[in-house]
């Protein structure tokens, strides 16, 4: 027998089947998931695809399996069998990878396969007009060959941060809703936005006169419930900023090896943002920042472990990093655990079950961009959660510190910034929380995205 859902959640997968194209938009931990698979429900829906990132492939089965008498298929590596299988009707549902879809885009186009519906999980994953995947997955509209969801009745994106960076993203989610049908993006930034234009790039604001307009074009077109509305009573969460002391020779010498660099970042943030032309050594930069950080923020924990801290998530950027932090914490027999994007699907979870399980494992080691969707249970070990390294992306940093305050969580949450002093590390919070207000400006509520100052501005 299926589980029942929340009213809430009933009501919000009415909405989504009513809709030919729209977004489900609730805040993590509202329960998406299972919303979609009762829309499909409830339209009696037989035949659907459902693309996803590749580590929540499984999430989506196992929901199925609570909440539906349909069994989709998952499809794994780059073997066509199991869509053929699909195509050919021998199951209703096929979970995929973007990557997958992507290269499946033009069979599935030219099988005139109908579609009752189509699942963009995560739809931030098509926010660049001109990427292959988005060509693929939106079809004409960008030029593509492939268009899986011209094939479809239904196309429902699904995320909890449809502005992950800039709100600027949010064009191909009006554009797949038909809600900007005819614009150009270069037409919707220029009507909706002011270029902010430097000798190191450009930037966009909102245009204060267009700010009531695309926030009705948003939200004419997708359903959001924030968390906080649906369960009020879910403890609070506590962000704070932790500064420690590491060796900068490294990120001294490298100043001394790229002359000019400092004034430039100075002189581009005064005129609002970072150098494009610096990229590749900005990033080089924040890696070497990272790992100065890594030592002294493993030595921290381990004194904290030792003090009788309880388990605790930890997110970074650059794989070398936590494997520093790995690394100390094994030497002092302090039992953790780490996922990157080399750790497969099966490892993954057998990590996550340690961490959640074994009393003894005191530490959940994870790459932003690998765990930073999808990852569902770790509010049940742990109520800390630290940000080593903070992504560009607030939406990647919201998701993250929402790993460990979901619904499940019973205690209040503190999650920590660690932030390396004296070094660019400060200007990286600084920047993260421009484009925190900046979204949070569109979306009209708070992000748990700003590290620093920013923090009061929006809890």
């Amino acid at each position: 027998m299926p589980q029942s859902l929340m009213p809430y959640q009933e009501a919000g997968a009415a909405y989504v089947a009513s809709r030919d194209r729209c977004g489900l938009h609730d805040e993590m931990g509202v329960g998406k998931t299972c919303q979609i698979i009762r829309a499909s429900d409830m339209m009696m829906a037989r035949r659907g695809i459902i693309i996803c990132p590749g580590i929540v492939r499984s999430h989506w089965v196992n929901e199925f399996n609570k909440f539906s008498y349909l069994k989709p298929r998952v499809c794994k590596g780059m073997d066509i069998h199991d869509f053929l299988v699909w195509q050919r009707g021998r199951f209703n549902i096929l979970v995929t990878s973007y990557e997958m879809a992507t290269k499946w885009a033009e069979r599935i186009v030219e099988s005139r396969e109908d579609l009752d519906y189509v699942v963009l999980d995560e739809g931030q994953y098509v926010k660049n007009t001109g990427s292959q995947r988005s060509k693929a997955i939106l079809g004409k509209e960008y030029d593509g060959v492939g268009g899986i969801i011209e094939r479809a009745a239904h196309v429902w994106d699904v995320t909890g941060t449809r502005i992950p960076n800039d709100p600027v993203d949010v064009y191909t989610f009006l554009k797949m809703c038909n809600a900007v049908s005819g614009w150009t993006q270069n037409q919707f930034i220029k009507y909706f936005f002011k270029p902010m234009r430097s000798s190191f790039g450009v930037r966009t604001e909102i245009l204060p006169e267009r700010l009531a307009e695309l926030q009705a074009l948003i939200d004419n077109n997708r359903i959001r419930r924030l968390e906080k509305d649906v369960e009020p009573q879910r403890p609070p969460v506590f962000l704070t900023d932790t500064t420690v002391d590491g060796d900068t020779k490294a990120i001294i010498d490298f100043f001394k090896d790229h002359p000019g660099l400092a004034h430039n970042i100075e002189t581009a943030l005064e005129q609002g943002g970072l150098s494009f032309i610096d990229a590749q050594s900005i990033m080089e930069l924040r890696r070497l920042i990272g790992e100065a950080k890594a030592v002294p923020y493993a030595h921290m924990l381990y004194e904290e472990f030792m003090c009788g801290a309880k388990k605790r998530v930890v997110f970074g950027y650059h794989v070398s990093c936590l494997e520093t932090v790995r690394d100390f914490l094994w030497s002092k027999k302090i039992n953790c655990v780490l996922v990157n994007g080399s750790v497969s699907d099966k490892q993954r979870e057998a990590n996550k079950l340690a961490f959640i399980n074994e009393p003894t494992c005191m530490a959940y080691l994870v790459n932003m961009r690998v765990g930073g969707a999808g990852l569902d249970g770790l509010q049940h070990a742990s109520c800390d959660v630290d940000l080593l390294e903070v992504d560009w992306s607030p939406g990647n940093n919201a998701q993250a510190i929402k790993r460990v305050a979901r619904k499940g969580q019973t205690q209040t949450v503190r999650g920590r910034f660690i932030t390396l002093a004296r070094s660019f590390d400060e200007t990286v919070n600084r920047i993260v929380a421009r484009k925190t207000a900046n979204i949070a400006n569109v979306e009209g509520h708070a992000m748990m995205a700003a590290p620093l100052d920013a923090i009061a501005q929006f809890m």
